[in-house]
């Protein structure tokens, strides 16, 4: 599949939930899709005036292309997911968590070692023993001309809705 199309067709997909930034900067890196969604909760009590409780989920979607994965620019990738969970995140009462999805796409299959240190790769954090929220990272690695979609556990979530198929 061409590049062009899928990153319509992710665009398509994630348009009713996400404002979407194309060749997006964000630590000295341009990505070619940034999509960012807020979601906020609230129940009520008789009225507005008395909320009973709010609470917030966001999440935020960096996709990048490239030709052929390597171990070096899976590292760089995950550190910018990583420094993107202490900026993109500020954890208060009402928040509940943060999602920070890393999606790479290749041109080429990835050698196995790549594979397996995208698999492994994991990280989750909560706030204030979770009562101020939480955040983790998924993960994905998609085959354009095959089609093959390639996660961590967190990333099996939506693999689906990054699925070039």
């Amino acid at each position: 599949m061409i590049f062009d199309r899928y990153l319509e067709l992710i665009e398509n997909r994630l348009y009713n939930y996400f404002d979407i930034e194309r060749e997006y900067e964000y630590q000295q890196k341009t990505f070619n899709l940034y999509a960012q969604s807020k979601i906020r909760s609230e129940r009520y009590f008789a009225s507005k005036k008395l909320k009973v409780y709010a609470m917030e989920n966001h999440e935020h979607v960096f996709l990048h292309k490239t030709e052929q994965l390597t171990g070096n620019e899976l590292d760089h990738f995950w550190r910018i997911l990583v420094k993107a969970t202490e900026e993109k995140v500020s954890p208060h009462n009402e928040h509940m968590s943060t999602i920070i999805t890393g999606v790479i796409v290749s041109e080429r299959e990835p050698d196995a070692i790549v594979l397996e240190q995208l698999q492994k790769a994991k990280h989750n954090k909560s706030f204030a023993l979770g009562f101020k929220g939480w955040v983790y990272i998924r993960l994905l690695l998609v085959n354009a001309d095959t089609g093959s979609v390639y996660f961590n556990k967190r990333g099996k979530e939506v693999k689906e809705v990054y699925s070039p198929k």
